[in-house]
């Protein structure tokens, strides 16, 4: 079971509204891959293994990227109501 999975099932505040920390980090990883690709590193402990680790994804930079949009139309489509 990778991260990503495990954090569907863990809620967090985000401003004034409820998200899981899937989907947020799922948000961000795309910021990130995207500045990666552009030649630009998110921050300095940023590596794009840790993405794939936490993703369960593989490929090349643009593929992960694909994989990433991918699982958030997914998350989209597919949302659940959270329960407090």
């Amino acid at each position: 079971m990778t991260g990503y999975e495990q954090d569907q099932k863990v809620a967090i505040k985000i401003n004034d509204g409820i998200a899981t920390r899937a989907w947020y980090n799922l948000v961000v990883s795309i910021r990130d891959v995207k500045l990666w690709k552009a030649g630009m590193k998110p921050h300095r402990h940023w590596r794009i293994t840790d993405v794939k680790n936490y993703f369960g994804v593989k490929g090349n930079t643009q593929k992960v990227l694909d994989q990433l949009v991918t699982l958030k139309e997914e998350y989209e489509t597919g949302k659940t109501n959270l329960t407090n």
